[in-house]
């Protein structure tokens, strides 16, 4: 009997012996159930069945809390038990997600994938668990098969644009060398630029539609690190002199960053759909 059911049952009740057992028996009958079929599942050894026994599992739980919000008289006529199962829910999900997880990657990276199946292998596992990492990237891949080029789909949103500063950390210490001393600094110039926004997937045949939405944070960072010396360069060590071969090269526009991080997004889209 669905949770609803059982809460209109007892809601109505007379609380007679009567409405009571058939609400008692109603309860634990579907538990018993879904129990059965649990252990039929576990039995079979089949990775399939996991999706099945989570959502069994999951059945259980809810009747029991349910239950556990009824009044302590009426839990006591319907032998009502507390039921810990957050132990197997966990174990159920982890495998139902993995299995889900398998069979859509495997489905999308076939010559002639069906991918109305694909699609609904994504969607269940979406009820699994809607926080599974890989259901973007699994949409991602979806679309591109379906509708090929994903680049006249695209649509980039920028919310929010982040430019740090120019910095150089620099350290400076001194050589001596033959009777000769120099001041040695080792500069470490950076700058990072981020973009935070929604990459919008749009249909191509109603362009109001949006196939897909995914939320990003892509982030540039400008490095570069040279060393000057102050002084004559025969006081410096061989290791010195070698570094003195790499000149700096000036700091980017704010501008060229955040565009450099853009394209990183694009790459990033694109590396995901291989």
């Amino acid at each position: 009997m669905p949770i609803a059911l059982l809460a209109c049952v007892l809601a109505t009740s007379c609380n007679t012996n009567k409405r009571l057992y058939e609400t008692g028996m109603a309860y634990h009958q579907a538990n018993q159930i879904d129990h059965e079929r649990i252990m039929e599942l576990k039995n079979s050894g089949s990775p399939d069945a996991w999706p099945e026994i989570f959502e069994r599992y999951c059945s259980i739980k809810g009747r029991s809390d349910e239950m556990a919000h009824f009044p302590a008289e009426v839990r006591r006529s319907l032998h009502y038990t507390p039921l810990d199962l957050d132990k197997e829910i966990t174990t159920a999900q982890n495998k139902a997600e993995a299995y889900l997880m398998a069979k859509a990657h495997q489905e999308l990276s076939l010559t002639n994938p069906d991918l109305d199946e694909a699609d609904r292998l994504i969607k269940h596992l979406e009820r699994v668990n809607c926080n599974n990492t890989q259901i973007d990237d699994l949409k991602l891949k979806s679309l591109a098969r379906r509708y090929g080029d994903i680049s006249r789909l695209m649509h980039i949103e920028v919310f929010e644009r982040q430019v740090g500063p120019n910095r150089d950390d620099a350290v400076s210490f001194k050589e001596t060398q033959g009777g000769a001393t120099a001041t040695v600094t080792d500069h470490q110039l950076s700058k990072t630029a981020t973009i935070k926004g929604r990459v919008n997937f749009i249909d191509p045949k109603h362009r109001k539609r949006i196939l897909l939405s995914i939320p990003y944070e892509v982030s540039s960072k400008f490095e570069q690190s040279f060393t000057t010396v102050e002084g004559p360069q025969s006081a410096c060590s061989a290791q010195t002199l070698e570094r003195l071969k790499q000149k700096p090269v000036p700091f980017p526009t704010d501008e060229s960053l955040l565009n450099d991080a853009r394209n990183q997004l694009v790459d990033l889209i694109y590396q995901k759909i291989q």
